[in-house]
């Protein structure tokens, strides 16, 4: 998933660091050791991905069912001063790289690449300004804008993750630093790994590239993502169905005015961005709720906060994040990462099961929620009729929402 700081770095660029496959080495032959100590700022990337290993552990069956290779895909990481990270599996050779004695994580041996080091700075924290899940996951990595004297930098990031969690801060996805944040986006390019293996892909999202948005588009696309963020605040199951109704007719009106080949674009997009980003999200519910301590805590990463502001990071996300995206009035295939999770979280609440055979046999979460319903001409019109008057308003009130604020 792109993660583009709004203030701290531009558009993410193509990683300029050499990739190495994690397959093409020489089968059988010993990369030379390393018996010096990392250096602080890949120490610090090693106990992120050993927590993310330990959350795995922990909820993967909850999260997803089957969902057991986590520990299997090679993990990339490029940092800012050239050094490169490698994880991965230690029967392979990697060119380049020496591996770092005595230190496995999960089953796999911990690789380092300084050929081209430069002197730029690399000290913890640091954030991933570009990540990408797949076959290998490969993670280009930046250094925030905190204080220099390394006593103030943890209390300014923390002031900061605070100041940011407050119901009224804007939306605001730019990635800060704290391990919190990094551990989670771990868990949601883990997951694109998974569907690498295992998904029956779609065509792709090439009908996007070159879909030029009418006027009525963004209103029909902005009636969906209500409907959707109402029916997952109504705690009537009657009350939510009938705005998932809603959402399955809105999409339909919104789909017979694009070309085919977007309505495909979007549907992918979707089916593959919605479930990784739900696995994080209900990934950080989970944390919130839990009562078991981290392995990892402030004495061996000081911007590492226990999970403190989760709260923040799920309202940012699921609350700000689609107003945002509801608002857009151009197409942006960013809208698909919310719209397909909230999809994802619905279907958990009235087709439980949804996600056996789900990746497997290709399913299409636009399917699986129209199957709920299967309505018939006359309630297609009905419903069609009534989306004006439901969600001419932006602000959508439910009573959960109502009940949050007593």
């Amino acid at each position: 998933m792109d993660r583009t700081p709004i203030k701290l770095s531009p558009i993410w660029m193509a990683a300029a660091a050499v990739i190495l496959s994690s397959f093409c080495g020489e089968r059988g032959s010993v990369s030379p050791i390393s018996a010096a100590p990392p250096e602080p700022y890949i120490e610090a990337e090693l106990l992120r991905l050993e927590e993310t290993y330990r959350i795995f552990d922990r909820y993967s069956a909850a999260l997803w069912p089957g969902w057991r290779d986590y520990a299997d895909i090679p993990v990339q990481v490029d940092f800012p001063n050239g050094v490169v990270l490698l994880v991965t599996p230690q029967a392979v050779r990697q060119p380049g790289f020496k591996r770092l004695e005595g230190r496995i994580i999960l089953g796999k041996a911990i690789f380092i690449n300084t050929e081209s080091q430069t002197t730029a700075e690399a000290r913890p924290p640091l954030f991933a300004q570009r990540g990408r899940g797949g076959a290998r996951l490969q993670l280009e990595m930046a250094q925030p804008d905190l204080p220099l004297p390394e006593a103030e930098r943890s209390a300014a990031l923390e002031a900061l993750l605070k100041d940011e969690a407050r119901p009224d801060a804007p939306f605001d996805l730019a990635p800060r630093g704290d391990s919190d944040s990094h551990i989670l986006m771990y868990v949601h390019e883990h997951f694109h790994g998974h569907q690498a293996r295992v998904q029956r892909r779609g065509l792709g999202d090439e009908g996007l590239r070159d879909f030029k948005v009418d006027v009525k588009y963004p209103d029909w696309s902005r009636v969906e993502g209500l409907a959707l963020r109402r029916a997952y605040l109504e705690v009537d199951d009657a009350a939510s169905r009938e705005c998932l109704k809603d959402f399955v007719v809105a999409r339909a009106i919104k789909r017979g005015k694009i070309p085919s080949a977007a309505a495909a674009a979007e549907s992918h997009i979707a089916d593959v961005e919605g479930p990784a980003s739900y696995v994080s999200l209900k990934t950080a519910l989970l944390l919130k709720n839990s009562k078991e301590r981290p392995g990892l805590d402030r004495t061996k990463d000081p911007f590492f906060y226990d999970f403190a502001y989760v709260d923040g990071y799920i309202d940012n996300i699921m609350r700000k994040g689609m107003d945002f995206a509801c608002s857009m009035t151009r197409d942006d295939r960013a809208k698909y990462y919310l719209y397909g999770a909230y999809q994802c979280f619905l279907l958990d609440r009235f087709s439980p099961g949804w996600k056996r055979g789900f990746l497997e046999k290709g399913k299409d979460l636009d399917v699986m929620m129209a199957d709920l319903f299967r309505l018939t001409s006359a309630e297609i019109e009905e419903i069609a009729h009534r989306l004006p008057t439901r969600y001419g308003d932006d602000k959508p009130i439910s009573s959960r929402e109502k009940a949050l604020k007593k």
